[in-house]
């Protein structure tokens, strides 16, 4: 299966959590509800290399693109919600 880091991964589309690389900021995104396995989508991004809006399905939280780089998602895209 291919993967990707989730600050690459196109708007709108649902994909699968398949990483999250270990860091000092790691257990902090498994406290936003960053889980292996979980579906997430990218809503939209900040112009100039800021935020990435991302949906948890429970919750929208917001990622510094260099938290987005830790984690990887399936390259497999599901349209809609």
């Amino acid at each position: 299966m291919n993967s990707q880091k989730l600050s690459n991964f196109r708007d709108n589309a649902w994909t699968r959590v398949l990483e999250i690389q270990p860091g000092p900021i790691a257990p902090r995104l498994v406290e936003m509800g960053f889980c292996v396995g979980c579906e997430v989508r990218v809503l939209y991004r900040a112009p100039f290399n800021g935020p990435v809006a991302v949906d948890l399905g429970a919750s929208i939280v917001a990622l510094r693109q260099s938290e987005a780089e830790m984690v990887w998602v399936a390259d497999e895209k599901r349209e809609g919600a």
